[in-house]
């Protein structure tokens, strides 16, 4: 059967590809078409199949990504929805690979068994399909290496057809470890599918590792099966700080686009746009590191949705390892419109009992800045903007004035905070000032600021994961380009 491919002439190393738009799945167009090839369409994922890249195309050079290699070689990537699909249903209990020149379908809840390692070609599409809800599952134990580049990035997406797609059109993508969470016994089992042994998370090891995810791309996922019971864009639950998370975007997701239970695991570079749920979500005790964060939320959609929302567990326990994530750079952009009536959205939900550090935040356009609720909660906000939130009520900028005895937003939940003069502690170095970002409210946004933003920033850690060099506010600086390359789509449907 005749395949389309775009190739691009890798020469070196393979961080130096030439620009090549993304499949038509990702949200780009393929352009050429060459060779053919005679793909076997199998029920299961454990059937043999080809790995060379089919007639025309020859294997990616070896030692990943940034490996580099003595001669060239094409690269092929299939157009899809459009060339046959592999389908991957059941469990995949071996080394696998998935190769760029040719489409991969999802079908139903595919686990990576413990001892096995899938890995995922540069440019490679993998479509969930709608009907079976598809979606990925990497179980403690097993790994994925799916590190792709800017312009052959990997892209999980709907198995339908551009301009007809839309979040909850497939599942999403769940990694399980075994690294710490705060669960009465140490292991729980994941939201969002039903639970058995196959879905079961957590342990002792900090440094555990379940693979790594390099310019990947997650767009319109997401499944909920009942309130509080989702599948998000990207799960990450008892994942260890051995795992590698970086480039990484999920947009028009049914529910949250990051969501942490409990693990070490630490992550930069994470785009979120047009969820319909919160943008980046921890609870059971997540402790991991966060850089260069940012959210675009979608003024379309009327729900309770916060950039951060971060709990210790959903009963507001004490539970330990405590929630306590530490973030720098982070931009969090709002719906920037008073549509949504009784509902409520913040830039930062801290509640539960979770503590964290977040430095070197923007958050603007939404209802309020910050909301801290619970007593036991204990958080740090500082050398941080919030801009242009309130929906035009200016005095709501930073947060509610709370009051004992009040209703809704104004209720005192939080033991008497005020988090406006919290906000404004001159200790914390927090600023009102506008942050000049170019066009964050764009349907193709810029969320670069005009200047780079030094004033009152705090240096990061030169811990060997925070890049130190970013002492600034927000998750870009002026001229930054690292969201740019065929990795980062806003594409609606």
């Amino acid at each position: 059967m005749l395949k389309s491919f775009s190739s691009v002439l890798v020469l070196g190393t393979l961080t130096a590809t030439l620009a090549l738009p993304a499949c038509e799945g990702g949200g780009g167009e393929t352009g050429g078409a060459g060779g053919t090839t005679s793909s076997t369409t199998s029920s299961s994922s454990s059937s043999s199949t080809s790995e060379t890249g089919g007639a025309g195309g020859t294997t990616m050079p070896t030692g990943g990504v940034g490996g580099t290699t003595t001669s060239s070689s094409t690269v092929p990537t299939a157009k899809c929805p459009g060339d046959p699909a592999e389908i991957l249903t059941g469990e995949i209990s071996a080394d696998k690979t998935l190769t760029a020149d040719k489409c991969w379908l999802l079908q139903g809840i595919v686990y990576v068994k413990s001892g096995a390692t899938l890995t995922i070609e540069p440019g490679t599409t993998v479509m969930g399909e709608q009907a079976s809800l598809g979606t990925l599952v990497i179980q403690p134990g097993g790994k994925i290496d799916a590190q792709g580049t800017a312009d052959l990035p990997i892209v999980f997406t709907s198995e339908k057809a551009k301009g007809e797609r839309a979040p909850g059109d497939w599942g999403g993508v769940i990694l399980l470890g075994k690294a710490p969470i705060n669960i009465m016994g140490g292991t729980a089992t994941v939201e969002g599918i039903p639970p058995s042994p196959e879905t079961s998370y957590g342990g002792n090891a900090a440094d555990d590792s379940s693979g790594a995810l390099k310019y990947v791309r997650i767009e319109f996922a997401g499944v909920q099966l009942s309130p509080n019971n989702e599948i998000n864009g990207l799960t990450l639950a008892g994942v260890g700080n051995k795992t590698s998370i970086e480039y990484v975007m999920v947009h028009d997701a049914l529910d949250d686009c990051f969501e942490f239970f409990g693990g070490t695991v630490n992550a930069k570079h994470l785009i979120c746009a047009n969820n319909q749920d919160d943008g980046f979500d921890w609870d059971n005790g997540f402790s991991g590191k966060l850089q260069f964060i940012v959210l675009q939320q979608d003024p379309l959609f009327e729900d309770d949705t916060n950039g951060f929302e971060g709990d210790n567990d959903a009963n507001s326990s004490l539970n330990t390892p405590l929630s306590n994530p530490t973030i720098y750079n982070a931009t969090l952009i709002g719906k920037n419109l008073a549509a949504d009536g009784a509902k409520q959205q913040y830039g930062m939900l801290l509640r539960r009992s979770t503590k964290g550090t977040i430095f070197n935040t923007i958050a603007t356009g939404f209802e309020a800045c910050i909301d801290i609720r619970d007593a036991a909660t204990s958080v740090e906000v500082k050398s941080s903007i919030c801009f242009g939130n309130g929906y035009g009520a200016a005095e709501n900028n930073i947060a509610y004035a709370e009051v004992a005895g009040g209703m809704g937003v104004v209720s005192d939940d939080d033991a008497g905070v005020d988090e406006r003069a919290w906000f404004k502690d001159p200790a914390r170095k927090n600023a009102e000032t506008d942050p000049k970002l170019k066009a964050p409210f764009a349907a193709s946004p810029d969320f670069t600021p005009e200047s780079t933003i030094t004033t009152n920033a705090a240096t990061p850690p030169n811990d060997g994961f925070f890049d130190a060099t970013a002492s600034y506010i927000g998750a870009f600086k002026a001229g930054d380009d690292w969201a740019t390359g065929a990795w980062i789509s806003f594409d609606r449907n």
